[in-house]
């Protein structure tokens, strides 16, 4: 009887951490943050921008020290732990960041705070971009993921509030459009992101259980897969396939799906789980994110390596190649430079005919 009600206790304990890590996730209130905050290196800095302006990065908020992170796109490596530097007085809990309209800074979705906010790509904070003016949680409450949308607008998932259920739509600079996807249409229950493709947006439900589809008005056409529990960020895979990083539920994991919606595998190493951010490699493996860090799978079920511990990171967003101020320089003095030449030219040629 002791040991039965041993049992008990265990199970009625793991039921309880569960349900409170799900409510955590669900509202993105976490522990406490770090006290001290971690020192950007200037030369890590360096890599980042150089990167950014070759390759491109990609962009990863960990919301234990309130910051966005910079990797590799190509390796899935740590570039700059620091590209936005710590910043508790303006970040709360940092799901979502990706490149802004013009490509010279970054929108940075904040769960806890509300709303988006920008930042230089010197990783200085330039203030509040949506909604334009401030907080305003009739309108953002308890937000997840963004998007830019086909039509040059934002588009941010709210999951509470008075406006729960929705797609809010923003313009270029962070003045409210209106609902992009109206309050629960569809069946839509806790969005938690939205990810545009040639002719719709899916977005993942975490309480409706369902990856849903709607058209580029933002109209809804069906339900793209059901999902066991808990859909965070969705992302492209080679070949059309999409790729769903599911926080938990019997089909916890990465999952893969076909263009059309049919399941094609689940990838859950033993030693990772409650995944959160996904982005496919060029070498075809998967990059993920969890509550302990960054790490590389395999479509095996294999940890290749862990990128860095010890941060709980988020969602995995590629920032594409910016074109810089000294190359754009260089090319402006370079169309000087030959303009000059061909006058002279002119000139000699009318000075000889003289």
């Amino acid at each position: 009887m002791r040991v039965f009600i041993s049992f008990l206790v265990i199970l009625f304990g793991f039921v309880m951490v569960h349900a409170q890590t799900i409510e955590s996730e669900t509202s993105g209130i976490e522990g406490d943050s770090q006290t001290t905050n971690p020192i950007p290196n200037p030369a890590n800095r360096a890599l980042a921008l150089r990167a950014l302006e070759d390759t491109g990065l990609l962009l990863i908020p960990e919301s234990t020290n309130d910051r966005v992170m910079a990797f590799d796109p190509i390796s899935g490596d740590l570039v700059d732990p620091d590209f936005i530097p710590a910043d508790a007085t303006n970040l709360s809990t940092p799901i979502c960041a990706i490149m802004g309209f013009t490509g010279e800074s970054i929108l940075v979705s904040d769960q806890i705070e509300d709303g988006v906010l920008e930042y230089g790509l010197d990783g200085t904070f330039i203030g509040w971009f949506a909604p334009a003016g401030g907080p305003d949680t009739s309108i953002l409450d308890n937000i997840r993921g963004i998007a830019l949308s086909s039509n040059n607008t934002l588009l941010v998932t709210v999951g509470s509030g008075s406006n729960a259920d929705t797609i809010v739509e923003f313009d270029s600079s962070g003045n409210l459009l209106g609902n992009f996807v109206a309050q629960a249409s569809g069946g839509l229950d806790s969005p938690f992101d939205v990810f545009g493709r040639a002719s719709d947006y899916l977005v993942g439900g975490i309480t409706s259980d369902f990856i849903h589809s709607y058209d580029l008005t933002g109209a809804f056409l069906s339900n793209f897969s059901p999902c066991n529990t808990f859909p965070e960020q969705i992302a492209a895979a080679a070949g059309g396939n999409v790729l769903v990083a599911n926080f938990s539920g019997t089909e916890s994991g990465i999952m893969e799906f076909t263009s059309a919606g049919s399941l094609v595998g689940i990838y859950d190493p033993a030693s990772v789980g409650g995944y959160r951010g996904v982005y496919e490699l060029p070498n075809g493996n998967i990059l993920t994110s969890n509550g302990s860090g960054v790490h590389e799978i395999d479509r095996s079920g294999n940890l290749i390596e862990t990128k860095i511990a010890g941060v709980s990171a988020r969602f995995i967003e590629f920032a594409p190649p910016i074109v810089s101020i000294p190359a754009m320089g260089a090319v402006k003095f370079f169309i000087f430079a030959i303009g000059l030449v061909i006058v002279a030219l002119i000139l000699l040629r009318k000075n000889r005919a003289a």
